[in-house]
């Protein structure tokens, strides 16, 4: 799907589609301050803590937590398999223990481990989706959020390589 289509398809969404895809863009704003406050600021940081880090564990966690809440509300649960549940149910606190471990440590490799993180959660979603009715548009829009994530992660890495 182009991008072209992918837009055209967002403009005739309902208004909470529209809801969704906008607060995930603006959600990447707190990524890009930390960014920028890493470049700027080097030696005298605005935020006290490496923003993307912090921010990027807290959305991992999210983003794990999103099949917690489908198992329990989705509609279409009767036509998937026990064992399919259970795996769904198990991953979905994986990127909530990998975020606790990745704040755990104070180690600037930690940055690389939450950016490889968001592949492997991105991989899980791709696999995972066609066990559920996500609209065309989601997985679009979690592509090209999570290479953001990913390029801002790596960015913040070679950062605070020498802080």
């Amino acid at each position: 799907m182009t991008v072209m289509n992918c837009l055209n398809h967002f403009y005739f969404k309902n208004l909470n589609s529209k809801l969704i895809i906008l607060l995930s863009i603006l959600g990447l704003l707190p990524f890009f301050f930390g960014l920028i406050d890493l470049l700027l600021n080097k030696d005298n940081l605005f935020f006290i803590i490496n923003l993307p880090k912090y921010y990027g564990s807290v959305i991992l966690t999210f983003l794990g937590a999103v099949y917690w809440g489908i198992i329990l509300n989705d509609s279409h649960k009767n036509l998937i398999s026990e064992k399919v549940k259970t795996y769904i149910i198990c991953w979905s606190i994986i990127p909530s223990l990998c975020s606790g471990l990745i704040l755990i440590f104070n180690h600037n490799i930690t940055i690389i481990i939450l950016a490889l993180c968001y592949i492997i959660v991105q991989f899980v979603d791709e696999f995972i989706i066609k066990y559920f009715k996500f609209p065309i548009w989601y997985l679009f829009l979690r592509r090209s959020l999570t290479m953001i994530v990913i390029l801002i992660l790596i960015f913040t890495y070679f950062l605070v390589m020498n802080i």
